[in-house]
Parts: C-alpha cells; sequence; structure tokens
C-alpha cells in the first residue's frame, strides 16, 4: 500500500533529525508529483531546500517547486532563503556566480513582488519579499538595487530588527560604515544582544573610530576589552591570524601558476589589536591593497581555518585599511649560490629593517652574467647553479635611508656569494642614475631566469 504524504514528510523529518540529507530527499522525491497541487508539500520541499544548501542541485530544487506557485509570497520566501543561505557558502570577497542561488532568488522575489496585490498582501510580507531581494542583490554587489529593496522593507515594517540588521549587512559592503553602524544599532535596540549584531557594531564603531562603542560591544561578546591611548579597542592575547586580501601581480617576479595581470588571493598575517582590528605583520608579495604595518579590520567569519605548526589559523576576508603602515617597503631580487644566505642576510640588517623571502627558484647561469656582466660582451663560462629569490625589505620610518644603503653595501661587499638588486631604495635617496642601473640589471637577470 502506497505511503500517505504525511507519513512520508515524517519519514524525511526523520532523516532531517539523523542529519541523514541524502534520505530525506530520497524521501521528498518520492512527493515530487505532488509539488504542483500541494503547497503544503512545497513548503516541505523548500524547508528541505533550506536545510540542505550544499545540494549540487538546489536551484532546480527551487525552480521546481515554485513553477505553479510564482506569486505565493510564503513559499516564494521561503525558496529564496533557501537560495541566499547557498549563496552565503561563498567567501564574500569572491563573486557570485553568474546564474548561480543569488541571482534566481533576486528573481524570483522581484517576480512575485511585481504580481502582488499590494492591498491584499501584508506588509510583513511584502517586506519579507524586499529583504529577500535585497539580500541576493546585495551578495551579488549590485548595490543600488539592494538599496531600494531594504529601504522599502524598513519603510513597509519600521519595527523589524531583523529588516534593519540586512540594510546594516549592506552598508557594511558598501564600507558606509557610519550608516551601517546607525541601522545595527536599531537593530540592536529592536532584537537586544544578539550575536551577529553585536559583532557588526563593533566591527562599525572600530571602522568609524568610536573605539568606546567598540569596547562595549566586545565586552558584551565576552572579549576583555579595553580602550587602548589610541582611543581604539585592545584585546590582549589574541594570536596571529591571517586575512586574504586581492592581488596583481608587480611586473617583477611573477609566479609560474598565475598569470602577472590576473588578479589573485594573497594570505597576509596580522597581530591582531581586537578580534576584528590589527596590524598587518607580513608584505605582500604581489600588488595589494595593504602591506606590512597597515591596520586593517576584517569581517568577522572566517572563510577558513588552517592548522599551522600545529594551532588552527582562522582566515578573514579583508574589509579597510584604517591606517597606512609609514614604513617604506623595496621590493628586491636577489642570486644566492647556496640555499638561505639571503634570509641569513638579512638577521644582519640594520634594526628597523626586516627582510621577506617570498619566492625562489634555481636557475643556471654564467658565473659572469650571475655577477652582473650580462649588461657587457664575455665568454660565456660553464653555467652554475644559481637560486634566484624575490622578495621585500621593509624599513621603518625613522631610519637613515643612506646609510641603510651604505650598510647594505658593505654587507654585500663582504658575502660575495649574493647578490641583491633593490632599486627603489636608490629612488627613495634620489640615486636615480644607479636606480637606472638596478633596473636594468634586474630586467637582466630575469631575461637571463
Amino acid at each position: 500500500m502506497p505511503s500517505s504524504r504525511n507519513e512520508i514528510l515524517a519519514r524525511v523529518a526523520t532523516a532531517i533529525g539523523d542529519g541523514d540529507a541524502a534520505a530525506a530527499w530520497q524521501h521528498m522525491e518520492q512527493l515530487g508529483p505532488e509539488l504542483e497541487r500541494d503547497a503544503d508539500v512545497a513548503a516541505a520541499w523548500l524547508g528541505l531546500c533550506r536545510s540542505t544548501p550544499e545540494r549540487p542541485t538546489l536551484v532546480e530544487d527551487v525552480r521546481r517547486a515554485l513553477t505553479a506557485h510564482p506569486f505565493d509570497a510564503t513559499l516564494v520566501t521561503r525558496g529564496c532563503d533557501a537560495l541566499i543561505r547557498a549563496a552565503e557558502r561563498r567567501p564574500p570577497d569572491e563573486p557570485q556566480l553568474g546564474e548561480g542561488p543569488a541571482l534566481v532568488a533576486a528573481q524570483l522575489a522581484e517576480r512575485c513582488l511585481s504580481g502582488q496585490d499590494k492591498a491584499a498582501t501584508s506588509t510583513d510580507m511584502l517586506g519579507y519579499l524586499h529583504v529577500a531581494a535585497g539580500n541576493a542583490r546585495r551578495l551579488r554587489r549590485e548595490h543600488e538595487p539592494a538599496l531600494e529593496h531594504l529601504k522599502q522593507a524598513v519603510t513597509l515594517c519600521p519595527e523589524r530588527g531583523g529588516f534593519w540588521f540586512n540594510l546594516g549587512l549592506l552598508h557594511k559592503a558598501k564600507l558606509e560604515l557610519s550608516d551601517a553602524l546607525k541601522a545595527f544599532e536599531r537593530a540592536h535596540e529592536l532584537i537586544g544582544a544578539e550575536k551577529p549584531v553585536l559583532w557588526n557594531l563593533a566591527i562599525c564603531a572600530i571602522g568609524t573610530g568610536q573605539g568606546e562603542h567598540a569596547v562595549r560591544a566586545l565586552r558584551a561578546l565576552g572579549h576583555d576589552a579595553k580602550l587602548s591611548p589610541t582611543g581604539m579597542p585592545y584585546v590582549e592575547g589574541l594570536p596571529p591570524v591571517q586575512v586574504r586580501v586581492a592581488t596583481v601581480g608587480s611586473g617583477h617576479g611573477a609566479s609560474e601558476h598565475v598569470p602577472d595581470r590576473s588578479v589573485t588571493f594573497e594570505l597576509l598575517w596580522v597581530t591582531p589589536l581586537s578580534p576584528c582590528h590589527g596590524v598587518v605583520s607580513s608584505a605582500a608579495y604581489r600588488v595589494a591593497s595593504v602591506d606590512y604595518g597597515d591596520v586593517v579590520l576584517w569581517d568577522a567569519v572566517p572563510i577558513g581555518v588552517a592548522e599551522i605548526e600545529g594551532r588552527p589559523v582562522p582566515r578573514f576576508p579583508i574589509l579597510a585599511v584604517l591606517q597606512a603602515g609609514p614604513e617604506h617597503r623595496f621590493r628586491y631580487v636577489a642570486l644566492q649560490q647556496n640555499e638561505g644566505e639571503v634570509q641569513k642576510l638579512g638577521e644582519k640588517l640594520p634594526s628597523g629593517t626586516r627582510l621577506f623571502v617570498h619566492a625562489e627558484r634555481i636557475e643556471h647561469l654564467c658565473a659572469r652574467c650571475a655577477s652582473g656582466e650580462h649588461m657587457q660582451k664575455h665568454k660565456h663560462t660553464a653555467p652554475e647553479a644559481h637560486r634566484l629569490v624575490y622578495g621585500k625589505i621593509v624599513v621603518e620610518a625613522g631610519v637613515d635611508l643612506k646609510e641603510l644603503r651604505s650598510e647594505l653595501d658593505g654587507m654585500l661587499k663582504r658575502s660575495p656569494t649574493v647578490q641583491l638588486v633593490m632599486p627603489g631604495l636608490l629612488e627613495a635617496i634620489g640615486d636615480t642614475v644607479a636606480a637606472g642601473k638596478a633596473h636594468q640589471l634586474w630586467r637582466g637577470l630575469e631575461k637571463l631566469s
């Protein structure tokens, strides 16, 4: 005897409770033929979609359930919720897929809004449709239509704290942190001290320089935050984290795997001052909007966690640079005959100067070419193994650059197996002739490699 609808839905609920998504869908598929004529089945189907945002066929599953119910606002908002949950699985610093769940959610919500009898539909339901459309457009970085939808939502339902929270998320995505803070404060008034609200209050208060406000939010989250002499929050003892930033090639030392002009991500180490802001403590290899010494703000939800030297290290998407670091950062290319020689040279640099090694590869060069004679005609000797090294030297603002140049020249004379070329330092001290020769030497080494 065939199972009844209620029996099948009970099995679906049991499978969900057991954490068995595959079994839940196996049962639910039996009700597929009922989707068009039974709104309750469609509601249960969309509820399962919401519970399984990782499902590869989610977009098709939602569309299938709503084919016969395009203007049923209750069902459409449920389907949009499922799609938005799926879209939010993608890190916020990566673009949404062209025909992915965010676009479909926006289209479904906007189509439903267009077919609503505004007089007959509750303001709450209209508000939910606008929030669905607004969130979907926000995830697609279509900020202007997203703003129109979310403004409509809070106008229709000004006492809905969740609507204000979503408006705040949009302003934060646009880096309109003052407007975001106002929206999150309103959400806080209406729905209380929920963690997502508190985190966003802290982030936006830091981003707008309101240290006392940030301290209160962080303390409410359980952090022993204090107000530092700079007027910003400080939480002692936080371990290093990483932030992920978009980069393009520098034109020198391009990766073998990423074309120089392509945009890709790079992970930078940060020494936290609070759980959502801190000082960058590693130098960017490619060209990024942030670098060593910058004070940066990041979002609260990590995009991943890596295990490094036996401990978990969360990685966060960067939001903004709060303060540019005063340091000088100079790129270099170097040749070393033996592994680690450039790094050892860096350990001997004067105080206030730090060397970073970013990339290293072995090249077989004529010894005279390697010494800088490739710009002149000479008889090539048998190729020898040389290690081509790329990196940066970071110099604190108070260091005398002319003295640094002199000390570095002396160190290199005492290290005949290392040759280091750094045009930026020479440009910074105004020695344009030497800088020009250094650029030529750099280009020559790259042509030989």
